[in-house]
């Protein structure tokens, strides 16, 4: 009698290393996956943090008409202008500021230092004492050799804060691009 069941397969010795072989390119696919993702999310962290690093350097290297040179002390005292003015033996840096109101107490700017381009330091410092209701205008120069331009400029505020205690804040900034002037030779 012919048994209508059909005949019993016999297990396959290849399948059980197709299986194998599927198992490991599963785990070679998702470890590829998930270390490719690894790494995006380090490098995007390592990048974001040295990202954050040069917009300060770059906030801090653009002193401009119309910033304010030592923020954080009482009232603002802000670029009014900034100019090299080129004559024949020198140039001259020429940088201007004003407070912004009338104060409401003394408040003393310092120009501690600037440096040139070529490494130059001028550490004559300049200073400006506005009392209430002052509000004019101070105007600070330096000789510079010829063809340099500054590159920094450090400066100390002072404000009293309190019956015996005063408010100070020393702050470096980068000079950006300025305006050269031509002046008598």
């Amino acid at each position: 009698m012919d048994d209508p069941s059909p005949p019993e397969s016999v297990p396959d010795a290849g399948s059980a290393s197709d299986k194998w072989l599927v198992r490991i390119l599963l785990a070679l696919a998702f470890g590829l996956a998930f270390g490719i993702e690894g790494m995006t999310l380090v490098r995007s962290y390592v990048l974001d943090r040295d990202m954050g690093q040069t917009s300060e350097a770059a906030e801090r290297a653009s002193l401009r008409e119309g910033d304010v040179l030592v923020p954080g002390i009482g009232d603002s005292v802000r670029v009014r202008q900034l100019h090299v003015r080129a004559g024949g033996d020198a140039w001259t840096f020429f940088l201007r500021a004003r407070p912004d109101s009338a104060l409401q107490t003394s408040y003393t700017l310092s120009l501690d230092r600037v440096t040139t381009g070529d490494g130059t330091v001028y550490d004559e410092p300049v200073r400006h004492t506005w009392t209430p209701p002052d509000t004019a205008s101070f105007e600070a120069s330096w000789a510079l050799p010829v063809g340099q331009r500054p590159a920094t400029l450090t400066m100390t505020a002072t404000a009293p804060r309190a019956r015996d205690s005063t408010a100070s804040a020393t702050r470096t900034v980068q000079v950006g691009h300025v305006p050269i002037q031509q002046g008598p030779s």
